[in-house]
């Protein structure tokens, strides 16, 4: 029996199933935790929550946390990230930190993105915090993130998440509030759980990092407070591919079989590069044939023999077999993740890839701003705002007549579900992870 179909059974007029016993928790544990505490005959309006939870023990957390199953959609399932150990030394706490993650799901700190477009998301971690815990209904130790903490700089009850952020967030600004380092070990639950074991949901620090315009690299390693010692490169790229492969690669979960049957896997082309007066660039020629497929084109030649009659050379054509020059759509990604030494390299690359093919250029960030026909020079470009591949592909699906999409980005957009119309060459303008769910990729050398 599932743990959806045990909360059904509660309210279906059945009978729960009888707790196991404490020692032997392994099959229905979570709801052994439900049945000693009576969570649901003492709050039985959060049934439904509970309903939508998939309980996962993990050592991936070291109390909780909650995460969407797909981190992009607010229908997702939701996974309850338990660890075991945890919970067995601390059982009598198990119903307040359980109801605080509940809090977290009913205030909308997974799904609303108002509250991941935030310039400060640790800032915004403590809003939450403080959010969650206001409305537990049972008395709970303090854990130093109280109202009563931050009364000096206008927290007070009643007010939305996004209201104490905005305080605090401005307190912080002007310094009169100290992200201290060991707040976030005092938080009731995990906003990070690790991207490995059952953990594979995204956490509250995840979508905070993901959806959050100026949470950069750059800025948190230019952070005003410490985040602990510096990870190794190994490590980093590690981190880097995990997260790529969990925003990018899941559809329904990671350990979903069905799921990875049905994932489309873009190849990625070796690194083609040739050196052209000094300066590296993509080995054009080579890409867009592994990239695209061929087209052959029969053309009378009279400097070859025909043969049929190679005796009559510039008499009788002989024939000779080349594809044509492609027309390609190349979709320019103009946000604000762009930098302006990045499209300068973008420009130089498209030119040299005007001599392989017949271009026409299209500036998209967030909405497509211009389409023209290349004529040989680019710039000043247009955008500067988010990223979505959405009206790229749109546009793609235009008849003008092009073979293949040709995308120079660094790729942290939005992806559609929809596939696009044409053959897609993605240009990935650094070394860092990035999946596609089609198409072909190749990077810009440096």
């Amino acid at each position: 029996m599932t743990f959806g179909q045990w909360v059904r059974g509660l309210f279906g007029g059945g009978s729960s199933p009888p707790p196991p016993p404490r020692t032997a928790l392994r099959e229905g544990w979570f709801e052994s935790i439900l049945d000693e505490s009576r969570f649901l005959d003492r709050w039985p309006e959060y049934a439904g929550v509970l309903a939508r939870m998939d309980p996962i023990a993990t050592n991936t957390v070291p109390i909780m946390a909650v995460a969407l199953r797909r981190w992009s959609d607010p229908s997702s399932r939701i996974q309850l990230l338990v660890n075991r150990e945890w919970l067995e030394a601390h059982r009598d706490d198990a119903t307040g930190v359980l109801l605080h993650e509940i809090q977290h799901v009913l205030h909308g700190h997974l799904t609303d993105p108002k509250l991941h477009a935030v310039a400060y998301p640790r800032v915004m971690e403590i809003a939450m915090e403080i959010s969650a815990d206001e409305t537990i209904p049972i008395p709970i130790p303090d854990h130093g993130y109280g109202i009563e903490r931050f009364a000096a700089i206008g927290i007070r009850r009643g007010q939305s998440s996004m209201e104490r952020y905005q305080k605090l967030a401005a307190a912080f600004e002007r310094g009169d509030l100290r992200m201290e380092d060991f707040w976030e070990a005092r938080t009731r639950d995990s906003h990070r759980p690790r991207q490995g074991g059952a953990g594979q949901g995204a956490g509250l620090g995840d979508l905070l990092d993901a959806r959050s315009d100026h949470a950069t690299a750059g800025r948190w390693k230019n952070a005003r407070w410490g985040r602990g010692a510096r990870a190794s490169a190994m490590k980093l790229e590690a981190m880097k591919l995990a997260i790529v492969q969990h925003l990018r690669g899941e559809r329904g979960g990671h350990d979903d079989p069905l799921s990875r049957m049905q994932r489309r896997v873009a190849k990625e082309l070796e690194r083609v590069v040739y050196d052209r007066d000094g300066a590296t660039s993509v080995d054009w020629a080579r890409a867009l044939r592994e990239a695209f497929p061929k087209r052959r084109r029969v053309r009378p030649d009279y400097l070859r023999p025909n043969r049929r009659f190679r005796d009559r050379v510039g008499e009788i054509p002989g024939r000779t077999r080349r594809p044509p020059r492609p027309q390609l759509l190349v979709a320019i990604d103009t946000s604000g993740s762009m930098t302006g030494d990045t499209l300068d390299r973008v420009a130089r690359e498209v030119r040299r890839l005007a001599s392989h093919a017949r271009l026409t250029i299209l500036e998209c960030d967030a909405v497509v701003h211009r389409i023209y026909p290349f004529t040989g020079t680019l710039g000043p470009f247009v955008g500067g705002g988010d990223t979505d591949f959405g009206p790229i592909f749109d546009e793609a699906r235009a008849p003008r007549g092009a073979e293949g999409l040709v995308l120079f980005t660094d790729g942290k957009g939005q992806m559609p579900d929809t596939l696009p119309a044409l053959p897609t060459l993605w240009v990935i303008t650094h070394d860092d992870p990035f999946l596609a769910d089609h198409g072909a990729i190749v990077r810009m050398p440096r």
